[in-house]
């Protein structure tokens, strides 16, 4: 497979005249993680097979693995055991992760437009590394992708997967929309924050809602499409518990939900950053307040967003 670059750095510049910015992207934990999967088929027992993501992968990796092992890898035996479990994903991934670099042209327009509507906006890096099938991407010190979460393809074997990898996996080549959403994370760090559903809620739909106006695109297509069907019922169920600290029907709930999609919470944090940028006349300084937010209460009320079903 031909070896992805360790370390691009991107000197965005686009035809649209946005401003000049740069930011690394860090693509070396993706050749270190294969180089130890390949290394996975000489080991003898399952504690070879530990020993080897733990030696060749794990303690190898970057700051980027690092940050992306609390909560999502774990450890070497977790990461062994989810191989385990999805070895044709694993082994098909491997042919495709060579397109993220096809995916740094739209990253590039991403930022930039990023970058006109919010100027404040700087990223250093980028990581991109390979997990354990449970996270497209996070942030700590820095955005860090998942790129395990995008093997979604029409010759993709679907039989190891399970209805949430089926319905949350997607083809690498929408990964810059993860991307753009941990980037605009980052930029909320000046937001206060609020653990009740309502404040959760409209963190993660303000991620979106900023990625569709610098993207064109989000990444919860699928929780739209339904709240779009049913918007006035979900207000009303959200309405009720918006207030209290419960997000377990509503966010990162990817593994219990049935009924309905996943991660509905997103969609109505969405919406509330739509009415309050719709309402705005000044959408510069609507970008700064979704942002920036402080209460979440209040910005709910200034968004008008409850009005909308009386």
């Amino acid at each position: 497979m031909k070896k992805l670059y360790a370390l691009l750095t991107l000197l965005l510049t686009s035809a649209a005249g946005y401003s000049q910015a740069s930011f690394q992207i860090v693509t070396s934990d993706v050749d270190l993680f294969w180089n130890a999967f390949d290394k996975l088929k000489e080991a003898q027992s399952k504690e070879d097979s530990v020993r080897v993501l733990d030696e060749e992968y794990l303690q190898k990796a970057s700051a980027g693995v690092k940050q992306f092992t609390p909560g999502r890898i774990r450890n070497a035996a977790y990461l062994q055991k989810v191989i385990n479990r999805h070895p044709q994903y694993y082994t098909q991934l491997k042919g495709h992760t060579h397109k993220l670099q096809e995916a740094v042209p739209k990253m590039q327009a991403h930022y930039g437009r990023l970058k006109e509507l919010y100027p404040d906006t700087n990223i250093p890096r980028v990581y991109f590394v390979v997990g354990a099938m449970n996270s497209a991407g996070t942030i700590a010190d820095d955005p860090v992708i998942g790129v395990d979460m995008f093997g979604l393809y029409p010759n993709t074997p679907t039989e190891e997967l399970g209805n949430w990898h089926k319905a949350v996996l997607k083809p690498m080549d929408q990964i810059d929309l993860v991307v753009i959403h941990e980037f605009i994370h980052i930029l909320q760090r000046d937001s206060k924050g609020d653990s009740t559903l309502l404040g959760m809620s409209i963190g993660e739909g303000a991620a979106d809602f900023v990625a569709t106006l610098a993207a064109n695109g989000h990444i919860n297509k699928v929780a739209h499409a339904y709240g779009d069907k049913h918007e006035q019922a979900l207000w009303e169920e959200f309405r009720a518990g918006m207030h209290q600290g419960d997000v377990s029907n509503w966010l990162y709930n990817g593994e219990n939900m049935k009924e309905r999609p996943a991660d509905l919470g997103y969609y109505m944090g969405y919406k509330i950053c739509e009415a309050y940028y719709n309402k705005a006349t000044d959408k510069k300084q609507a970008v700064r307040d979704i942002l920036r937010i402080q209460d979440y209460a209040a910005f709910l009320e200034k968004s008008g967003y409850a009005q909308k079903f009386n």
